[in-house]
């Protein structure tokens, strides 16, 4: 599994692009425009999307959303979404409509906390192995936290009387 992970967005209006190839600078406006032009806009409930097919699945860009991938992934969308912009088709410049946000690496938890067996002490959250082993365990838990073991009197009807332990005749 890859640690790195990237968000991504539709470009910033606001963000502008120098090209070295051709000397000119694009500015998000123009992408946006000629993704208009282009046709590349499709709509649904939520409203306008750009969707980008990369490994038989749809990776959906809503303007003002980021969405997070793996760095591999996000360097194919990025590659997929290279559209020329301007009125020459020809050696307009390429440039990607999908912008990189944030790049970060996700660590591994530092603890791993692992499910409780049945024989973790339900106090202390220690694992006795055994049944004997935490059965002794609870006894010295007794001895320590005492009000953890108070039992309530009458609240158990273990005859099912339908009384709180007293003979109703």
């Amino acid at each position: 599994m890859e640690s790195t992970q990237v968000k991504l967005r539709i470009v910033n209006p606001d963000k502008q692009i120098f090209n070295d190839e051709t000397g000119q600078t694009v500015t998000g406006k123009d992408i946006l425009k000629q993704l208009k032009i282009n046709n590349v806009w499709r709509n649904d409930i939520k409203g306008k999307y750009i969707g980008i097919q990369f490994d038989a699945f749809e990776f959906v860009f809503r303007e003002g959303e980021t969405l997070t991938v793996p760095a591999t992934i996000a360097k194919h969308l990025r590659r997929n979404s290279i559209i020329c912009v301007g009125s020459d088709k020809l050696n307009g410049p390429l440039v990607p409509y999908i912008e990189v946000v944030e790049t970060y690496e996700v660590s591994a938890p530092d603890a791993v906390k692992s499910a409780p067996t049945p024989t973790t002490c339900p106090i202390c959250h220690e694992d006795q192995k055994t049944f004997p082993a935490l059965t002794r365990h609870l006894g010295q838990e007794k001895k320590k936290h005492p009000e953890l073991f108070q039992e309530e009197k009458g609240k158990t009807d273990w005859e099912g009387t339908g009384t709180d332990g007293a003979d109703a005749e």
